[in-house]
């Protein structure tokens, strides 16, 4: 099998192949506008991968959170392919790509005992954007649902060794040195976790129409419309 995939939440953004049961993907120049650089990105990396967008049998898109613009030009470019090909998508959130790109690394490095996963991606703004996972030496299990706070206000399961992942981690990881073994970015470009995830017959695929993102954080455009409103008594 053959899986497609395309992310362009974070700045650089990134697109992912995963076929029989490896995963390769590639960055992206964050000079050049996410837009700008597809299709052409994904259509040089599945050349690279050794197969065409005919052998493709799944299209992935990371749905956010992330960048609102990002999101929204993955959503589009994402069903515009799948609109064209006939094919349902797989949204994978960016927290959870996130933390698969921890576990395939981990696992491939021979294991760790299991302990709680926090994918932390940067949301700016003084704020991050946290999910909790539970790895078990192999597997991992969401705990909870995408969030964002500020990184003094971000708490976790007690109890067991913690790794924090992602540019989050990086940024804000002097907040969390004391509880934490383990602080670091994503091993690999987020769009490989993307398509492995995407690749398990479980992930759920949906229609292109029925994509939708995951902001978590509301848009600045509606919180700068509040703020502008006149009270009126």
């Amino acid at each position: 099998m053959v899986v497609l995939a395309l992310e362009t939440v974070t700045p650089h953004g990134s697109v992912g192949v995963w076929r029989d049961g490896t995963a390769t993907a590639r960055v992206g120049d964050r000079e050049i506008p996410h837009a700008a650089r597809l299709p052409g990105a994904w259509l040089a990396l599945l050349a690279d991968a050794g197969v065409s967008m005919a052998d493709v049998d799944r299209l992935a898109v990371v749905s956010g959170p992330g960048s609102f613009t990002g999101v929204r030009i993955g959503m589009a470019s994402a069903q515009g392919l799948a609109l064209t090909r006939g094919w349902a998508v797989a949204a994978v959130p960016t927290l959870d790509a996130m933390a698969e790109c921890w576990r395939a690394a981990h696992v491939a490095g021979g294991g760790r005992p299991p302990r709680t996963v926090i994918a932390c991606l940067d949301g700016l703004r003084g704020e991050v954007f946290t999910r909790e996972f539970h790895f078990d030496g192999q597997a991992l299990t969401p705990r909870t649902e995408p969030q964002v706070g500020a990184p003094d206000a971000l708490r976790w399961t007690p109890g067991g060794a913690v790794s924090l992942v992602g540019s989050g981690a990086t940024r804000y990881g002097a907040a969390w040195a004391g509880v934490s073994d383990d602080i670091g970015e994503v091993p690999e470009p987020i769009a490989a976790g993307a398509a492995r995830l995407a690749a398990r017959a479980d992930w759920p695929m949906v229609a292109p129409h029925a994509l939708r993102p995951m902001y978590v954080r509301r848009p600045d455009v509606e919180l700068a419309r509040e703020r502008g409103r006149t009270v009126v008594r």
